[in-house]
């Protein structure tokens, strides 16, 4: 594991716990989305290390954590959920590009497909971070609770 991986999977869990802790219902979901899309790219990079054309074990985990969170998106009424799933449209599309060009080159594939993870990760961080500064306001906005769930 070199460091780039290391720092990620450092930030990748402090995100993930921010989120189960202060996130409610949708933070601990989106949570589990994240990290289950990590455990099955990791698994899939496995299957074709080498990023030579379109991995399609990376693509299926993709494209699993893209309906996990239009399903997420749907069912809550925090916003940073649809943010999440607009960048994980851009890595879907990104494996969808690979197959018209079989010969892209595997830094590239790997770097656009990795560059996506932070700007996810930041939105879940932020949003949840602004449902609280929200939750602990003096006017709470209406429908800002989720349906069933107390902070």
């Amino acid at each position: 594991m070199d460091i780039v991986q290391a720092t990620f999977l450092g930030g990748l869990c402090l995100c993930l716990a921010y989120a189960v802790r202060f996130g409610g219902r949708t933070g601990r979901a989106g949570a589990l989305i994240f990290a289950g899309a990590t455990l099955l790219t990791a698994l899939g990079t496995l299957v074709k290390p080498d990023w030579a054309g379109t991995s399609y074990a990376v693509f299926a985990a993709d494209t699993a954590c893209l309906f996990a969170l239009v399903l997420l998106a749907c069912n809550s009424s925090r916003y940073w959920p649809i943010w999440a799933t607009g960048f994980q449209i851009v890595a879907v599309a990104t494996h969808i590009a690979t197959l018209w060009i079989p010969d892209v080159v595997p830094a590239a594939y790997q770097a656009l497909l990795s560059f996506w993870s932070i700007p996810i990760l930041g939105v879940m961080v932020a949003g949840t971070w602004l449902d609280l500064q929200q939750a602990h306001g003096a006017t709470p906005q209406a429908g800002s609770k989720e349906r069933g769930e107390g902070l």
